[in-house]
């Protein structure tokens, strides 16, 4: 999709036919593929950044994508948005999910960071590991978006039922 050179390639996530795409290449450009070509997308202006996070809705026609050290944002299908969950700053998004109707996001921030949730409505600080900054580094939503499960790098990872958070164990 950027021509004919390398990119680090931060992020890529597909529709549930496999049809469509959306990737991420950090300092440079994010992209969505649907189905015949690529488009590049502008949602945070024409500038390069360093896209982080991305995600698609099961369809393939909305998207959510993060940068970090800058601005989290979706697409609703006409159009980008930029979303402040977390307040007017720049932060280091580094993990987000989307619902398959592409209504319901996670979205995590690495340094200094937070989860938040989004329910259709508002965003809402999660804090699944207490009151305290975690490297939120991997996340994902149900289906349905009612479900999430988050991993902190270098700790532990959540899981939320639908009602509560628990720290979830894996062995080994």
């Amino acid at each position: 999709p950027a021509g004919d050179i390398g990119k680090a390639w931060r992020c890529c996530e597909i529709s549930s036919d496999g049809t469509k795409f959306i990737v991420g290449a950090h300092l440079f450009r994010l992209y969505t593929y649907n189905g015949s070509s690529w488009t590049d997308q502008i949602p945070a202006g024409d500038a390069s950044k360093y896209w982080y996070c991305c995600g698609i809705s099961s369809n393939g026609t909305k998207f959510i994508a993060g940068v970090t050290n800058g601005r989290l944002y979706t697409y609703d299908g006409s159009s980008w948005t930029e979303q402040r969950p977390a307040g007017d700053a720049n932060k280091a998004w580094r993990s987000c999910g989307i619902s398959s109707d592409g209504t319901k996001f996670i979205a995590g921030v690495s340094t200094g960071g937070r989860l938040y949730t989004y329910n259709g409505s508002s965003w809402t600080e999660q804090r699944p590991a207490g009151d305290v900054d975690k490297s939120w580094i991997s996340c994902g939503i149900s289906s349905d978006g009612t479900k999430f499960i988050a991993g902190v790098s270098g700790g532990r990872l959540y899981t939320y039922n639908g009602s509560s958070w628990t720290e979830q164990r894996p062995a080994g």
